[in-house]
């Protein structure tokens, strides 16, 4: 049996070859079609990943202080405790 889908021809691929997705072309047709500008959209997604970045700091530094505590609680409990009278 053959297969029912056909080649493309090499014309066929020059031309989607021209039609390369994200061409500054392209960028420009679709934000005057929706009215979106991708630099405010890279700007927004930067400045989003700014900030998660920045709490993921802040939480790291808390694991690490955690993490020394119970190091410190730890060697406490492996340390002889003193004779205490009778």
């Amino acid at each position: 049996m053959t297969d029912p889908t056909p080649e493309p021809s090499p014309e066929a691929e020059g031309q989607n070859a021209s039609q390369i997705p994200g061409s500054a072309e392209q960028q420009a047709i679709f934000q005057a079609l929706s009215g979106i500008n991708l630099n405010t959209i890279d700007a927004d997604i930067e400045s989003a990943f700014g900030s998660r970045m920045a709490e993921l700091d802040k939480m790291l530094e808390g694991l690490d202080e955690l993490v020394n505590k119970i190091e410190g609680d730890l060697q406490n409990l492996d340390q002889p405790k003193p004779e205490s009278p009778q």
